[in-house]
């Protein structure tokens, strides 16, 4: 199975733009419109210069024409670029939706390896701020570098039918200033995703920061004593130092000489009047256009860097679109009970294997639990028949059916997956039970909710069910968080019922009320339990030891104590360890049933 998509392909501007080619094109059109409007009145305002110098009767009236066009052109131009703004970011919001639609459903396709690597301060780089930034290149950039570069192309032409000498004359600093940019760009690519990599750092190390600030007060600790931190802000400012270090000079350089053609134009222009080959007014008129004419290009400089900037963006995004969505054909899902089948089942991670040729039978409406030590591969095998991973060899049937040949939703309904960390979406607690099913009674959540060992609890909290959560569930113990999660997936009356350590922070009273109502109250629902006591799944009809990702033992709990040395010195250990009190300074075991 590939995990790394490092040369994923980068979207074209035709896949990104999709649907909004026209509108998109139409603003450009209207920009276009307005840059060439934009030059009316400089040409009114020398036609003015020219009447005022000729005088003669009827000057007034003449000049108040003259400002009527150049109100009416300046209207226009307003107007145009308003309507072109308008196109605009219309199919920029457009865009930034389809975009963020289409991330968001393929990272529900991504493998859990691949996507695990990413952290927190990444993905938000890549959904929310990556493609925030298209936003401003086709809202805003794609109509201000058409008029940017639009500009001195009418200038020049008008420039052309005044004298050609002097167009030339306006355009002789663009050479260097073409020379200062390209000192200025060399290397700005590596340049951005260095920078982009310093701001996800930076944000991850922030965001690790802002969790941890209770323990980190608790320590009496501050920002200074968080090394992550402390060298991402280093790491950041060293950096923007070298940019600037690297860019300044040759902007700097860049900017001068766009503005340098004013020192020709103004010479040659005051020659050819003397001569008697230009009138005043279009003297005027020339070191209006001229001495302006280049200064768009400054605009199209900046924009040259933010698009690089932009599509460093889109190529970090890349990776998130390439995930096929699962091949699964059947929308149903199968009814219980279900038996499980893994059949030649190899995985790795990295390279690294962690489950090698695994032969396993679930029976339909039993308990399989897993055991091991840390590393054996109980996790990975249990998101294998969640459907978070996929097999590298061999395959996982349910009911002779191969797990794949199941779409997402069918999936969906026919395994639930718990893990440890119980996530709590924000919103209201009603809201995260309903999840997986939005159309559950009361009645059914209070059942969930009392099988789950949650009952009790809920009832103490100020709201209820509508108690607001915030996102990380901060208003909830671990144990209570587990326990709301545990009856979020009983809800969704998935027929197989995957739990990774999902009762690690209930107390073991807890945990054996939870399992025995369970069983009692959904007989037919087939289990995958990962327990790190093993007291809590003594009953289960099949243990499966792991060690290094082989089986190494299967059997009730009676027959691995029989046949299996190192299950039986795991339970003694736990049993040590968990079963003893303290009386008169000795330590004595007591056994606590």
């Amino acid at each position: 199975m590939k995990t790394e998509q490092a040369d994923a392909p980068t979207p074209s501007w035709r896949w990104l733009l999709r649907g909004q080619g026209r509108r998109l094109g139409l603003a450009v059109a209207m920009a276009v419109l307005a840059a060439a409007v934009e030059l009316l009145p400089f040409f009114l305002l020398a036609q003015a210069v020219n009447r005022v110098v000729q005088g003669g009767p009827g000057v007034g009236a003449d000049l108040f024409t003259l400002a009527g066009w150049m109100a009416a052109a300046l209207l226009g131009k307003y107007l145009l670029y308003t309507l072109a703004y308008y196109l605009s970011h219309v199919a920029a919001y457009r865009v930034l939706l389809n975009t963020r639609r289409a991330l968001v459903r393929h990272l529900s396709w991504a493998p859990l390896p691949w996507l695990s690597r990413l952290s927190s301060g990444e993905l938000k780089q890549r959904v929310i701020q990556d493609v925030e930034r298209m936003e401003q290149f086709i809202a805003h950039h794609s109509v201000e570098c058409v008029a940017a570069l639009l500009s001195p192309i009418w200038v020049f032409i008008a420039l052309c039918l005044l004298d050609w000498r002097l167009a030339l004359c306006a355009l002789l600093p663009v050479p260097l200033a073409l020379l200062a940019q390209a000192w200025m760009m060399r290397g700005l690519g590596e340049r951005l995703a260095q920078y982009a990599g310093a701001v996800d750092d930076l944000d991850g190390a922030t965001l690790e920061f802002l969790r941890s600030a209770p323990l980190m007060k608790a320590f009496r600790q501050d920002a200074r004593s968080f090394k992550r931190m402390r060298e991402a802000l280093v790491h950041y400012r060293q950096l923007i130092g070298r940019m600037i270090g690297m860019t300044v000079p040759g902007w700097s350089v860049f900017v001068v000489l766009l503005g340098a053609n004013v020192a020709v134009l103004f010479p040659v222009g005051l020659w050819l009047y003397g001569a008697g080959q230009l009138t005043q007014a279009e003297l005027v008129l020339v070191l209006i256009l001229g001495t302006g004419m280049l200064r768009p290009l400054l605009r199209v400089a900046r924009l040259n860097s933010q698009v690089q900037e932009i599509m460093g963006g889109v190529r970090r995004f890349a990776p998130l679109l390439v995930w096929p969505q699962p091949a699964g054909a059947r929308d149903q899902a199968l009814n219980p009970p279900l038996e499980v089948m893994f059949e030649g089942v190899s995985f790795s991670y990295d390279r690294q294997p962690v489950l090698q040729h695994i032969d396993l039978h679930l029976p339909g409406g039993q308990m399989t639990a897993l055991v091991g030590p840390s590393g054996s591969g109980k996790s990975t095998l249990a998101w294998l028949l969640g459907g978070l991973l996929d097999a590298e060899s061999g395959q996982v049937r349910v009911n002779g059916e191969p797990l794949s040949a199941l779409s997402e939703a069918a999936r969906a309904a026919t395994v639930g997956v718990v893990s440890q960390d119980a996530f709590i979406f924000q919103g209201t607690l009603l809201d995260n039970l309903r999840i997986g099913r939005p159309d559950a009674t009361l009645e059914q959540i209070d059942s969930a909710l009392r099988v789950a060992q949650a009952e009790d609890f809920v009832r103490t909290l100020p709201m209820g069910l509508n108690t607001p959560m915030d996102e990380r569930g901060v208003r909830l113990s671990g144990g209570e968080r587990q326990r709301i999660g545990l009856a979020r997936a009983l809800l969704a009356q998935t027929p197989i019922l995957v739990l990774d350590e999902a009762t690690a922070f209930a107390d073991s009273r807890t945990e054996r009320r939870f399992y025995q109502a369970l069983r009692a109250t959904w007989p037919d629902k087939t289990l995958l339990v990962i327990a790190h006591r093993l007291t809590s799944i003594c009953d289960a009809e099949q243990i499966v030891l792991l060690e290094r990702g082989v089986i190494q033992a299967s059997g009730t709990h009676a027959q691995l104590l029989a046949r299996s040395g190192t299950y039986a010195t795991q339970w003694q250990h736990q049993f040590d360890s968990e079963d003893w009190t303290i009386r008169d300074g000795s330590t004595q075991h007591a056994r606590v049933d």
